[in-house]
């Protein structure tokens, strides 16, 4: 799973570059200036200041603030969500260790990425917002479909209990990124361990399915 690249500073003297890599170039510090100012305290010109690019070339590529906006809901709503699902592909066979990567990864963006963190706060600031709702919610609806087959899968392999169900598992899962970036900004730390999830996850797993021989040694 790749991290997302440093956002440019104000600094960065401008200089041609191919449209994909300057459009992903503003978006990177549009983010970071809606973080820092919320969505109606950012400026285009700030923006521009952030990135290294005039004014006039933000409007090129994006038209629109509100437009810029929407796009930087898109692409890092569309980050974490890929994230997330990469976490699941690599570590999913497993609901133990599924838990605790997830975990982690939540862990990894809060403390790497704080502007990231930061962005989804304002996502649900504008949620009721129609455009709002069509850059935000298939990324959102992507990864709660990913837990929920996940989830099915460990039933039907009996390593969780039958009780668990995947629609309610999927959003608890995913909803714990919002409890971890609200002790973040609250606290400015995580205090949280990771043993603390597994405890609370424990009750639902079928051990004896997980680790055959570990009991099968006691």
């Amino acid at each position: 799973m790749c991290d997302q690249p440093e956002t440019p500073s104000a600094n960065v003297t401008t200089r041609r570059l191919p449209a994909e890599k300057r459009r992903k170039q503003i978006l990177r510090s549009a983010i970071r200036v809606f973080a820092q100012a919320t969505y109606h305290g950012a400026t285009t010109k700030r923006i521009a200041e952030e990135a290294g690019v005039t004014e006039a070339l933000i409007y090129r590529y994006f038209g629109s603030k509100r437009a810029l906006f929407t796009d930087a809901v898109q692409d890092s709503s569309a980050w974490l969500a890929d994230g997330l699902i990469a976490v699941l592909d690599e570590h999913g066979e497993d609901p133990q260790q599924t838990a605790t990567e997830c975990f982690a990864y939540y862990v990894r963006v809060l403390e790497r990425h704080e502007d990231l963190a930061k962005m989804i706060f304002l996502v649900l600031s504008e949620l009721d917002q129609p455009d709002i709702r069509e850059a935000y919610l298939p990324h959102q609806t992507r990864a709660l479909k990913a837990i929920g087959l996940k989830v099915k899968r460990w039933r039907s392999q009996g390593l969780v209990d039958e009780e668990l169900a995947p629609e309610g598992t999927a959003w608890l899962l995913f909803g714990t990124y919002l409890i971890l970036a609200l002790i973040k900004h609250s606290h400015g730390e995580l205090s949280v361990p990771p043993a603390y999830v597994l405890k609370l996850v424990r009750p639902y797993l079928n051990l004896q399915a997980l680790h055959p021989d570990e009991d099968e040694a006691s």
